[in-house]
């Protein structure tokens, strides 16, 4: 069904007056469900299409609610607050020189922090009775119970080296993640500008399906990446049911919507040329989806993770002995300290290993159906801009081009 000029502008400037969605570390936004009439074909309001890419606030249901309940680790259900994505305004408040202090006022106040506190404890517990033992004896009377330093002194490079690429290769995942779903974005759009542009205008149906399961393999990747995410509910809210219901019976959703994507693709009748650049894009598609599947399934080899815990703990158990010679009831603050940071260290690169859960996935899904949104419901005002007898193809006498003579423009190259 084509959209008359009148309704694509006021369509479109309600796409201009909305900002993307974003997602910040205390606040959770997506974009609102499709309504049913655009799933349909049937924009027939600008109340209609206004709700199409309005952005509200996320409101979980009692379903998620229940399946985040049923999580027992406190760090699980802070990792969502993590999916942070930063505009002007965040970049300015984390440059800015307060955040020396903002840091240490929240430090105690860090869900990073927070979740350390048990082992941390048990550290601290440890030097404390180390002091006990040393002060006051188990008898009634004083223990030497110390170790040298040397041990520590040699073998602290060892340990930092392992922190360090611990992190490193977490970080590695991380970015590599985030690179992969930009490219998502970026084909996604590529792929919609090219089905909108190409597709016949008798094909409406054709560009609408195909703007709702682009919209739909974002989501559903997101979904399949995560386990606290409902599939049926996250595709309800973009494809019709009977969409919803075909693709739930399929082992794999997002392999699934591609094939559709192919099938409508080859649905258009496009010249064989157009129809390969498109398909370059579904199977860049599918790089995506393994790339991710291939990140989310492998984490870094468990002996490495293991034996640097492992390394971790009996260097932070034993320490005590040697700070105890030197500083005697001051090492329990110290070894407070140092087990806090080196724990912190080795957790973060344990918490970012796998990158979906604290990628702000739900921003880029956003993007991808904003933007697609857009350029389908302004696709006709775009088609209007454009004048295939344009002032340069047209016979005028105030576009007229003055040729020099074949002589003086050979003698012009000369010099």
């Amino acid at each position: 069904m084509k959209m008359t000029s009148s309704r694509v502008s006021t369509v479109r400037k309600n796409a201009l007056s909305v900002s993307e969605p974003r997602l910040c570390s205390r606040t959770s936004c997506k974009v609102a469900p499709l309504s049913l009439g655009w799933r349909r074909g049937e924009l027939s309001s600008s109340e209609n299409s206004r709700a199409l890419l309005k952005t509200v606030s996320h409101k979980p249901s009692a379903a998620q609610k229940s399946r985040v309940l049923k999580v027992t680790a406190s760090g699980e259900k802070a990792r969502k607050y993590r999916r942070v994505v930063f505009g002007g305004p965040e970049w300015i408040r984390h440059r800015s020189t307060n955040r020396y202090l903002r840091h240490i006022a929240t430090m105690f106040s860090s869900r990073v922090i927070r979740n350390l506190l048990l082992p941390v404890s048990f550290f601290t517990g440890l030097t404390v009775f180390t002091g006990f033992i040393n002060t006051y004896g188990m008898g009634g009377e004083p223990m030497n119970v110390v170790l040298p330093n040397s041990p520590f002194s040699l073998t602290a490079g060892a340990l930092s080296l392992l922190l360090v690429f611990r992190t490193n290769s977490s970080y590695g995942r991380w970015w590599e993640a985030r690179k992969i779903w930009g490219g998502l974005l970026n084909r996604s759009r590529d792929f919609v500008r090219q089905g909108l542009t190409w597709f016949s205008d008798d094909d409406a149906n054709l560009k609408e399906q195909l703007v709702r399961y682009t919209i739909a393999f974002a989501t559903a990747l997101k979904v399949h990446l995560r386990d606290d995410e409902d599939m049926r509910e996250e595709l309800s809210a973009i494809l019709l049911p009977s969409e919803v219901t075909e693709a739930l019976e399929e082992a794999h959703v997002p392999n699934h919507l591609l094939r559709i994507i192919s099938q409508i693709v080859w649905q258009a009748q496009l010249e064989p040329i157009l129809t390969t650049q498109m398909d370059e894009n579904i199977t860049f598609f599918e790089d995506v989806l393994g790339k991710c599947e291939r990140i989310y399934k492998t984490p870094i080899p468990m002996s490495y993770t293991r034996m640097t815990s492992r390394f971790l703990i009996v260097w932070l158990a034993f320490l005590p002995l040697a700070l105890w010679k030197e500083m005697g009831w001051a090492a329990v603050p110290v070894e407070f300290m140092t087990s806090l940071f080196l724990l912190g260290i080795e957790d973060i690169g344990v918490q970012i290993e796998e990158p979906f859960s604290i990628l702000s996935c739900e921003a880029i899904c956003g993007s991808v159906e904003n933007n697609s949104i857009a350029m389908l419901v302004s696709q006709d005002k775009s088609n209007a801009v454009v004048d295939p007898k344009g002032p340069y193809n047209r016979v005028s006498s105030d576009y007229q081009v003055n040729l020099l003579p074949t002589d003086q423009v050979v003698g012009f190259f000369d010099n």
